[in-house]
């Protein structure tokens, strides 16, 4: 959400000074700051909380099936859309919307399904795998406000640095497919649409697939912190940007130490609303590329 800051034209230390002096990011490093010496006066017992997530509604089994599948959803509905592309059945400038539509239908939608019947099988639709009950929503969406401005520094640097390089390795820094569809002209409808999945459907879907099941899954396998590493690399790379997968990378480090710090799921899918908030708000007010 930083590219306000054009690296072309600007040498690597000016951008860094520039970022640097945002009012919003010195605000986000004094709640670092005041993250810091809470943490050091009252120091989390990491063990012990990442022991906690292992309590889940289904089998080892169960989820990697889970995760087999959405992978092969993914990846059958992008072939599809690229096949009739190719074909002529699609317009150019229609790709992005069916690149959503069918990820919201093959991705979203089943997941979120199968968040509710995985509760309703296992009486736990209050306190299960979300880790709440309905009077702490507006707790968890505060915790998840606070871990994300938290978490802006960290994604904004990361992101400078790497489209610093990218760019003078010649790269072009093409923007992800839901950031062309809201930039082109189209109608409000899809826009409306393009919003609610960015900020509701897609944060549950993706927090309760990466850190629901994928970090317990292979944090039997693996070990927790091989396991946040590796969820995080999957993250940022099922979204076929490579500039956006340094920051994306990033904050998927940050939304798994949200979770595991708090053992809420709730608390990582309300960051995860928040951050892409905040990135479509600074995609309307600058009119450029987040």
């Amino acid at each position: 959400m930083f590219e306000t800051i054009d690296i072309d034209a600007i040498p690597l230390p000016q951008a860094i000074l520039v970022f640097l002096a945002d009012p919003l990011v010195l605000l986000c490093i004094a709640i670092d700051l005041l993250m810091l010496i809470y943490l050091m006066r009252n120091p989390p017992d990491w063990r012990h909380r990442a022991e906690k997530l292992n309590s889940r509604p289904w089998s080892v089994r169960e989820a990697e099936t889970m995760l087999l599948a959405i992978i092969m959803f993914i990846l059958a509905g992008r072939t599809v859309i690229s096949t009739l592309y190719d074909l002529g059945k699609i317009q150019e400038d229609k790709v992005e919307s069916w690149i959503l539509v069918t990820q919201t239908i093959l991705f979203h939608l089943p997941v979120i399904a199968l968040v509710i019947a995985l509760l309703i099988r296992n009486r736990t639709i209050s306190t299960g795998i979300l880790g709440y009950q309905p009077r702490d929503i507006i707790s968890a969406l505060r915790r998840g406000a606070v871990f994300c401005l938290a978490a802006l520094p960290i994604v904004g640097f990361a992101s400078l640095i790497q489209n610093h390089f990218l760019t003078k390795a010649g790269f072009m820094n093409e923007p992800q497919y839901v950031i062309e569809l809201f930039n082109n002209p189209g109608p409000l409808s899809m826009k409306v649409y393009l919003i609610i999945v960015t900020i509701i459907t897609a944060p549950i879907a993706e927090e309760f697939i990466f850190r629901g099941i994928g970090i317990s899954v292979f944090a039997d396998k693996i070990g927790m912190k091989w396991s946040v590493f590796l969820i995080s690399i999957a993250f940022a790379t099922i979204h076929f940007n490579l500039y956006s997968f340094v920051p994306l990378f990033t904050i998927a480090m940050a939304f798994s130490i949200a979770y595991i710090y708090t053992g809420s799921l709730l608390v990582s899918v309300c960051m995860h609303s928040v951050f892409n908030t905040l990135n479509i708000i600074a995609l309307v007010l600058s009119g450029q590329n987040i």
